[in-house]
């Protein structure tokens, strides 16, 4: 015979949703919303309606003209039939089927005897009323799940008479002349019956209570009542050998004992089977889930099914408070709710690395106490990083037994595999948000979220495919603010990186929407405006963008107006290229900042070279895909020793038809047609490859490279430095990355953020072009860089003007002040070369050393120069 399992009846409180075990005398929440949308009125209707047929039944037979009892004494023999009823729900063994329990006891042992002796209402009642006692008394059920079960009892009852009858109709009466066949198939399939409606009708109850897909496992509940024939048939030899002898009921008494107590170690044994098996398949449930949101939900599901529980949650230690990650359902969404502090204490160890187990009662109380509020509980310390974590189940299901220290080890074992997966899931998590963080960097100027030149460019491509498509048209704006660098020598660059931002705002509020708004580099904007492909509409949009700048900026306790040149270029006419176009609007706006009109539209009288240069750019950028450009090396020299210290790589393009294309020419168009990033990662790559070269040679040299204004805007630019030292294997201290002060000005905190990661990777950092930036010296020395290097400009006129020998020696004098190296390049006479060896300069060069050299013919020069070094000293 078949026993509900307690359910579980959920509280709703607020927005949480707290699933929690219906215990001794709880009384049902209020939960808001219709009734029937309350797991516990619906349990409570299920049970009503079960009532009433049984009623029904009991009425039906009520009219029956028969005797209560065919047995002498027929009053004390329902009274017998009571008491038994009431023990066999003391004996049961209980067949798991997920979080459900059924079961299997001795009760067909009453059921068998009331329907082949007693009146079928007799029957009914009293088996309703007494199992019910028993139920009550042995098994400590009370509230709703009590009259759930007595509701249940009735309907097995009634459908056991009920099918009794119809194949037996005069079967009752039966006496010492013993049993017919149909006797015998009418108690089988009574009892058969019966027990199949009790299966169906607790899976309902599950099913209305909390898991609709309990339906789902009613195939493996039905598979386990195949006892209830064996206990139908020891019934029915019990009563047989009553007719015939009473002795051989003791007989029969131990037969069934022993059969049930062999049962119920089959079953324990299969239980622990199970066990294992649900280790396994929750181990592989987790498999398959990579994101936390949808893991923790499966985590607290599985728990509740493996360790019978009525809870289960995931406590966080956040802040100094606790935080409860509870199911809202079977594997549903979560919500996290703040604990109660006085409720939590017990599970605190837990949260410090040792497992605890509660009991519903604990040792020492005194009976007149009530029980621990919603069972016993169990709470193990789960490992997620560096946050305190512990799993916690609580409520144990009544006739799946209290919880013990070998279900703590069994769960201690679910959460290793819990931790792992979790642990997997949040590493998942957060190398996702790492890739989209970086990713959104790479794509976006870090001073005001704008997206950056590379981004501009793939939305503009975008944007002119979808104008052809539709036959309209784009306009592209570029923004360059006047008088900006003012504003940031007399008010300070905080000030200026305030302004930049409020511009982009500014910008982007106008177009709400209606077109993007992009920052290249320095007080440069750009932006893409849908059209219909006219000039007019074009400039209309150009000059509503202009109107927003001039409004006036509050900037603390001044007032700001902000002006820019602005350059205009409308696609189709300008041009249907994101390059074409951008480099359009960018002579319109130089146009408009030489004669100081603000807003130029682009024409083509504008830009006279602009065949020649769209050519150039084209070679350039099949030179640079298919690294035709080459590198050249000038050498560095200590020169109070002459000891070659290392070269700077130079890049350099020798062009198919022009020949000997000068870098002041084609890098200015690499920076302007988004070509310099990969040309200076070519130029690091050879330049790295070659020193590399001279090391296995014996000399091993540093090698110097320029970094293009924007680099330092790059985001990956660490990373692939470092990769390309692992692949050329290069020591890092060898590198030395030249920057401009101009650079590191464009944007201070992005600059300075690459700044540190390039100096945490050992790469030297120097400062090109020292003496024409306007960078404080504090600015300066907060820098994490290694030298700085005077500009050729000064270097170059020592011999002519004592006011740039002065700003030469200041210049040395303050590197060294700040404990950095200096180096001086253009240096193209001996007198030169003597003054700066005598003002302590660490390392020169220029014409009077050398020109930049190929590859081969650096290596020579060295080899040539430590010669002559040698020789001079053999000499002295």
């Amino acid at each position: 015979m078949e026993r509900a399992e307690p359910g579980l009846r959920r509280l709703d409180r607020g927005p949480v949703a707290l699933i929690e075990p219906a215990g001794p005398g709880d009384p049902a929440a209020a939960s808001p919303g219709p009734w029937w949308s309350r797991p516990a009125s619906r349990v409570g209707l299920l049970t009503a309606l079960m009532t009433l047929a049984a009623a029904g039944v009991v009425a039906s037979y009520a009219r029956d003209d028969l005797p209560v009892s065919l047995l002498p004494g027929g009053a004390w023999w329902v009274a017998a039939l009571g008491v038994l009823c009431a023990l066999t729900e003391g004996f049961a063994v209980h067949v798991r089927v997920r979080r459900g329990a059924h079961a299997i006891g001795l009760s067909e042992f009453p059921m068998v005897l009331g329907l082949l002796v007693f009146h079928p209402a007799a029957v009914i009642v009293t088996r309703a009323l007494a199992g019910g006692a028993g139920l009550m008394l042995l098994r400590r059920q009370r509230g709703g799940k009590l009259a759930f079960n007595m509701a249940l009892l009735a309907v097995q009852a009634s459908v056991a008479v009920l099918v009794f009858h119809l194949i037996a109709p005069h079967a009752l009466g039966a006496t010492a002349d013993g049993l017919d066949l149909r006797d015998w198939l009418a108690t089988y399939a009574a009892t058969a019956v019966a027990d199949v409606v009790a299966v169906v009708l607790l899976t309902a109850v599950i099913a209305v209570h909390d898991d609709p897909g309990e339906w789902r496992r009613l195939p493996a509940a039905l598979r386990s009542g195949w006892m209830v024939v064996v206990t139908t048939t020891v019934a029915l030899v019990s009563f047989s050998a009553a007719v015939q002898a009473r002795w051989a009921l003791a007989l029969v008494a131990v037969v069934a004992v022993v059969l049930f107590l062999a049962y119920r170690a089959y079953v324990q044994l299969g239980n622990g089977n199970a066990e294992v098996e649900q280790l396994y398949g929750f181990t592989r449930a987790l498999d398959g889930h990579r994101a936390v949101d949808d893991l923790v939900p499966v985590v607290l599901d599985l728990l509740r099914d493996v360790l019978r529980a009525g809870t289960a949650e995931l406590v966080l230690a956040e802040d100094g408070r606790l935080t409860h990650i509870r199911l809202t359902g079977p594997a549903a969404a979560t919500v996290t709710e703040a604990g109660d502090p006085a409720a939590d204490a017990w599970l605190l160890p837990a949260l410090d690395g040792a497992p605890v187990l509660r009991p519903a009662t604990p040792p020492g109380t005194p009976a007149s106490l009530p029980a621990v509020p919603h069972g016993d509980g169990m709470a193990v310390p789960v490992g997620l990083g560096e946050d305190r974590a512990a799993l916690v189940v609580g409520g144990s299901l009544v006739d799946g037994g209290t919880f013990t220290e070998a279900r703590m080890r069994l769960f201690q074992a679910l959460a290793n595999h819990a931790a792992a997966a979790l642990g997997r899931a949040v590493l998942v998590d957060r190398l996702r948000r790492e890739a989209a963080e970086k990713q959104h960097l790479s794509l976006h100027d870090p001073l005001t979220g704008l997206p950056n030149r590379r981004y501009f460019h793939q939305l503009l491509d975008a944007e002119l495919a979808a104008a052809r498509t539709a036959g309209s048209g784009v306009a592209v704006v570029l923004l360059d603010l006047d008088r900006f660098k003012e504003i940031n020598d007399a008010l300070g660059h905080d000030t200026g990186d305030a302004l930049l931002r409020e511009v982009g705002e500014r910008l982007r509020a106008h177009l709400d929407g209606r077109g993007v708004v992009a920052r290249l580099g320095g007080d440069e904007f750009a932006v893409l405006v849908p059209t219909d492909g006219s000039p007019a509409a074009a400039v209309t949009a150009a000059t509503g963008l202009g109107g927003v700048l001039e409004r006036s900026i509050r900037m603390g306790p001044l007032t700001l107006t902000a002006r820019a040149s602005i350059g205009v270029a409308a696609a189709p006419l300008h041009g249907d290229d994101p390059e074409v176009l951008i480099r359009h609007a960018d002579v319109a706006m130089y146009a408009g900042k030489e004669n100081h009109s603000g807003l130029r539209l682009y024409d083509p009288a504008l830009d006279v070279n602009s065949p020649e240069r769209l050519a150039l750019i084209a070679d350039l950028r099949t030179a640079v895909d298919r690294r035709d450009l080459l590198v050249a090396f000038q050498p560095k020299v200590e020169p109070r020793t002459g000891r070659v210290t290392g070269a700077e790589a130079l890049a350099r393009w020798h062009h198919p038809t022009r020949g000997a294309v000068p870098p002041d020419e084609f890098i200015p168009l690499a920076e302007h047609s988004g070509l310099v990033r990969p040309l200076t990662l070519h130029v690091l790559e050879l330049a790295l490859r070659r020193r590399a070269a001279w090391a296995r040679a014996g000399h091993d040299l540093h090698v110097a490279v320029n970094l293009s204004p924007n680099s330092l805007l790059d985001a990956e630019l660490p990373e692939t430095v470092a990769r390309l030292l692992a692949q050329t294997g290069n020591p890092a201290h060898r590198l030395t990355l030249e920057i401009t002060e101009s650079t590191i000005l464009t944007d201070p905190a992005g600059s300075m953020a690459t700044l540190e990661r390039l100096h945490a990777l050992g790469v030297k950092l120097s400062i090109d072009d020292f003496g024409t930036g306007y960078s404080s010296l504090g600015r300066l020395r907060e820098l994490p860089i290694h030298e700085v290097k005077i500009d050729k400009s000064f270097v170059q006129r020592i011999g002519d003007d004592h006011r740039d020998r002065a700003v030469v020696r200041s210049a040395v004098q303050l590197g060294h002040a700040l404990d950095l190296e200096v180096v001086a390049e253009g240096v193209e006479d001996a007198a030169t070369y003597a003054y700066l060896a005598r003002e302590g300069c660490d390392s020169v060069q220029g014409y009077h050393l050398s020109r930049p050299l190929p590859p081969d013919e650096f290596l020579d020069w060295v080899v040539g120069h430590s010669a002559s070094l040698i020789l001079s000293a053999s000499q002295e």
